[in-house]
């Protein structure tokens, strides 16, 4: 067989395991493969001449290490090595395969693929080499949790991570790698200490090429990863995917990173004592320039798009090929954002201790729009002069996530009717057949489960989604250890709980029985978020908690308002019911605990033309071109500071009966921008600034939605 025969043979070979494997395995392990043309896109933006060896340390079935020396070859680069590491073993014999033919002309480099775990200490410590030219790989994205109880030294992934760090690492970059490895959120997906790990492996100068989801920049637990960019490498190019995307079936959308790993003396300054950083290019590449099996290949003609890409965004991106727009972005726009959402935290004020002035927010003037976020300030019309800017915290608003049953489909149920007696007749789950049931009304609490819902709260009625709120009802099972605790009852005040009506308790046994996920399943008590209700009574000391019991709920769950996490069209505000009912964690919930905002004026606010266009630039646009809006994004949402005044205005505006709907808001946009810019100041020019940014974010929601 040929070489190119066979090669191809490989590949194919590949693929064939790919779709065998099961995808409850794939979901565990993160086994999203990159695919050969996506791999030979960053191979070509990532290799330089003196690139000898290549590591890609979560190698999967070897599609980046097969693209990478393909990609080395069109370039005239020989390669001496080219290893890799993957955890499961029979995915690893694939990789060890499928590259023995990966070669069809001249002389393939040396190969060695590790099965283990790359987190391990000794797993690196098997590759022939210690650090790498090139470090280019896929991080696997995977969720896992551990209990909010836990120290994070007890996290089994972090103790690795940090022993393979720390022995690779001395003096100051010792110091700086391992803090930014203790302080990773617990709740970060498996991308974050894999992206770690691989910026390790590099060698001072080498590069770091990555495919990440595009949250990389958007969740608080993320940041980490960012000031690990700043602060060790030089990001050299950002590449981006376009609706429908490269991985059309993933959530989020894709970016390509390619980054150079700084030296020792460079890593020991703070990022805010170095005295200048450059613009780099950030491209979008949409469907368009995708052709004859290359996702450039309709933007290049002709051999080999993929290294003309690599040379065109290297050489300052002259022109405008088909399909792909590109602009410059400012690296120390980046760090100022990244300092304004970090500056209270200890880990970032012990690493970054002569802080200095940085003037993002309302301390001092905002004096160009690179300081503003960078999809915010591409919106903004030239020559527009802001005013000083805040926080949504810092004018009174505070911003939570909505409630987290743990399981839905036991916790949610459907009002049908009123009954006799105090109780209410309600529809169950699917999960439970959707049959009706007869339970006391005080089980039962309103909830806003979910958008559909949201039109009746418009209208000022009560959804009809419930939430089982059983911290009054116990089964006759557990009435013992009620009884046991009845003086830690009686000390917190507490009413001690009834046994259940039989109907009910015969529906939640029922529910014990139950599996919910793929595959067997976990039973609803075993699973993860609700085995934590879950509280013993040690020995009549505590107030016991049983599983089926959701805890206390805090006014993040009883918000005055909401925003819906997942958006088709652009953002929206709205407010709750008086008094106020559940909101499901499909929305951001809106608190003003100070006083001055009323529910009518805070939504009025936040559908201005200027907040619906900062969420809209703000948000992550997801696979299917919906925008997703965490509760992390509306916080730092940079706002005007509006006075007491203010206020009371926005509420005079939403209760004048002269005014209908939109003129009320027509009326708080000039408000609200007067507040924003010094640039406009009549009527007619706030409300053409008004129109300008919903027009463009407009434009901005289309092109994220799927064509």
């Amino acid at each position: 067989m040929e070489g190119r025969d066979r090669k191809m043979a490989c590949r194919r070979m590949a693929q064939s395991y790919e779709r065998a494997l099961s995808p409850s395995r794939r979901k565990r392990l993160g086994q999203y493969f990159s695919g050969v043309p996506l791999g030979k896109l960053l191979a070509h933006i990532a290799l330089s001449d003196t690139t000898r060896t290549v590591l890609d340390p979560m190698a999967g079935h070897g599609d980046l290490l097969d693209a990478t020396m393909e990609a080395a070859r069109e370039k005239g680069i020989e390669l001496r090595r080219a290893d890799g590491i993957e955890v499961d073993t029979p995915t690893a014999k694939m990789c060890r395969h499928r590259l023995t033919g990966a070669d069809d002309v001249g002389e393939a480099p040396e190969r060695h693929i590790v099965a283990a775990d790359a987190f391990t200490p000794s797993s690196s410590r098997m590759l022939p080499v210690q650090e790498y030219d090139l470090v280019i790989t896929n991080p696997p994205y995977v969720r896992y949790q551990r209990q909010l109880s836990r120290p994070s030294h007890e996290d089994p992934v972090r103790k690795k991570l940090l022993a393979t760090v720390t022995s690779r690492l001395q003096g100051v970059e010792a110091r700086v790698w391992s803090k930014l490895i203790k302080n990773y959120s617990g709740q970060a997906d498996l991308s974050v200490p894999a992206w770690i790990l691989a910026g390790a492996l590099v060698s001072p100068r080498g590069r770091l090429a990555l495919i990440v989801p595009a949250t990389w920049r958007s969740r608080d637990y993320a940041d980490v990863i960012r000031y690990l960019m700043m602060r060790c490498f030089a990001i050299e190019a950002v590449v981006e995917d376009e609706q429908p995307g490269w991985f059309s079936k993933a959530l989020v959308r894709t970016h390509l990173i390619v980054a150079r790993r700084l030296l020792s003396p460079q890593v020991a300054r703070p990022v805010t004592q170095r005295d200048s950083m450059r613009d780099i290019p950030w491209v979008r590449i949409s469907p368009k320039a995708s052709g004859r099996g290359s996702l450039v290949g309709a933007a290049w003609r002709g051999a080999c798009p993929e290294r003309k890409f690599g040379t065109w965004l290297h050489g300052g991106c002259d022109g405008v090929p088909k399909g792909i727009t590109a602009r410059r972005f400012s690296l120390r726009g980046e760090h100022q954002v990244l300092h304004q959402r970090n500056r209270r935290r200890r880990w970032y004020v012990e690493l970054e201790p002569d802080l200095g002035p940085l003037p993002l927010f309302a301390k001092t003037r905002l004096r160009d729009e690179t300081r503003l976020p960078e999809r915010l300030a591409e919106i903004m019309p030239a020559g527009l002069v802001l005013s000083p800017l805040v926080t949504l915290n810092e004018v009174g608003i505070r911003v939570g996530q909505g409630l987290r049953t743990g399981c839905n489909g036991f916790f949610y149920v459907t009002a049908i009717a009123t009954a006799n007696g105090g109780d209410t007749i309600i529809q169950v789950s699917d999960l439970f057949g959707g049959r009706n049931l007869r339970v006391p009304t005080a089980a039962l609490k309103p909830v806003l489960r979910r958008q559909s819902e949201l039109p009746a709260l418009g209208q000022g009625r009560v959804p009809t989604g419930r939430v089982l709120d059983l911290r009054l009802f116990v089964l006759a099972e557990d009435r013992h250890s009620v009884n046991e605790s009845k003086a830690a009852y009686s000390k917190n005040g507490e009413v001690l709980p009834r046994v259940m009506p039989n109907d009910l308790a015969a529906h939640v046994r029922s529910a014990t029985a139950v599996r919910v996920g793929r595959g067997r399943g976990k039973r609803i008590p075993s699973m993860s978020a609700v085995c934590t209700n879950i509280r013993s009574s040690r020995g009549g000391k505590v107030i016991p908690r049983f599983w089926y019991m959701l805890p206390e709920f805090k006014p993040r769950h009883l918000p005055v308002g909401l925003i819906p996490r997942v958006n088709h069209g652009l953002p929206r505000a709205h407010v709750n019911l008086e008094p106020p009912i559940l909101v499901d964690a499909n929305f951001s919930t809106l608190r003003v605990p100070q006083k001055g905002w009323s529910s009518t004026g805070l939504r009025l606010f936040l559908n201005s033309a200027w907040c619906r266009a900062a969420m809209e630039a703000l948000g992550t646009p997801m696979g299917g071109g919906a925008l997703k809006l965490e509760a992390t994004q509306i916080r730092h949402m940079p706002v005007p500071n509006l006075t007491a005044r203010d206020k009371k205005r926005l509420t005079e505006i939403a209760t004048t009966s002269a005014l209908d709907e939109s003129t009320a808001q027509h009326t708080a946009d000039q408000l609200v921008l007067r507040r924003v810019t010094k640039t406009y100041r009549t009527r007619e020019e706030l409300r053409e600034l008004a129109t300008t940014l919903l027009d463009r974010c407009e434009s901005l929601s289309r092109a994220r939605q799927r064509r």
